[in-house]
């Protein structure tokens, strides 16, 4: 899943564009699932009055039902709560056959309400939005400011913006908008170019490093951002930002790669990966002594799909990215009965 902080982004301008268009527009979010669904809660997608729609809360089987149920709501109607049963074979089932059962909030997208405003706030740095369903009486908070005087609602508010899952209970849907994790791409050669393109479109914010100034640009690496360096050289005083990322090192040269292993431990990884056999990487290890803990690094990076060209190697390194954002380590599908369980 992308950033929900960069999905969110992406269905608000769809939102101020069809404002601008003369379409009024509602937000539908997934805030419940049961089973196996095709997106997890606080999936978001918007739906204008002219038949524009970004974002999706399915696979393409809802979204047109859920468009005629939201058609009041272009007219003012009062929010929804919408429940679908994915089963095949149950009464008021769609006929889809997905086993699951999800709830989806239904509300008008007003950038002038409550929750639009506070929209506008959360979309810079985050958020967390606690809100009563399906009317949206909402508490709202950003980073910054003291969070809600109620000790139940502020446990449920921190988890979320911790890592916690959407929850719908009690009549109280929590949902944070967290920023894109961050991925620290060591090394501009030609095959770090496709690990950059699919990392950002999974929703990672990219640094490249690397000290070559015709290899490290923007012509190479569009959107994202270069540090012409040495990894050596990166002061973690000067980048609090390289803090807590993921860090991929495929310089394909050993003293390089020493050097970046290193310093990806100066700045506390979230996950670190070197691109190579692992008995490279093993004798890299072995010379940086205690300045790196040999357990945390993941050497080859990568899943096992038999990957041979750069863009197989690329979806390789950033499906396993994806797992561990997820606390996943890869692995097939085949007959799991949840796809998120």
């Amino acid at each position: 899943m992308a950033s929900s902080l960069m999905e969110a982004r992406t269905v608000w301008s769809h939102v101020q564009q069809a404002r601008e268009r003369g379409a009024a527009a509602v937000l539908a979010e997934i805030v419940a699932v049961e089973g196996s669904a095709y997106r997890r809660p606080g999936a978001l997608m918007m739906m204008a009055q002219d038949g524009k729609m970004t974002g999706t809360i399915s696979g393409g089987c809802l979204e047109g039902d859920l468009f005629m149920r939201a058609e009041p709501l272009f007219a003012g109607g009062r929010p929804l709560l919408v429940d679908y049963d994915l089963a095949e074979d149950e009464m008021w089932s769609l006929g889809i056959g997905c086993k699951g059962r999800i709830k989806v909030w239904v509300r008008a997208a007003d950038p002038d309400g409550a929750e639009g405003k506070w929209i506008a706030r959360a979309l810079v740095h985050g958020g967390v939005l606690a809100a009563e369903l399906p009317e949206g009486k909402l508490v709202g908070w950003v980073p910054g400011e003291p969070w809600p005087d109620d000790p139940v609602l502020t446990r449920r508010m921190q988890a979320a913006w911790d890592g916690a899952e959407a929850a719908w209970a009690d009549g109280v849907y929590v949902r944070a908008w967290r920023p894109a994790d961050r991925l620290v791409l060591v090394g501009a050669g030609h095959d770090a170019e496709p690990v950059a393109r699919l990392a950002q479109e999974a929703g990672f914010q990219v640094t490249v490093v690397d000290p070559r100034t015709a290899f490290n640009d923007d012509r190479r690496f569009p959107g994202c951002r270069h540090l012409v360096t040495e990894a050596r050289d990166l002061d973690p005083e000067a980048h609090p930002d390289l803090f807590d990322a993921y860090w991929v090192v495929m310089n394909h040269h050993k003293e390089r790669d020493t050097q970046a292993l290193a310093a990806a431990f100066r700045f506390r990884p979230r996950f670190v990966g070197a691109l190579g056999p692992w008995q490279r990487t093993a004798e890299i290890l072995a010379g940086l002594g205690t300045a790196v803990d040999p357990e945390r690094v993941n050497g080859p990076v990568g899943l096992d799909i038999g990957a041979e060209t750069p863009f197989e190697v690329a979806v390789s390194i950033v499906a396993e990215l994806m797992a561990r954002r997820r606390g996943r380590f890869g692995g097939s599908l085949n007959r799991r009965a949840k796809l998120h369980g």
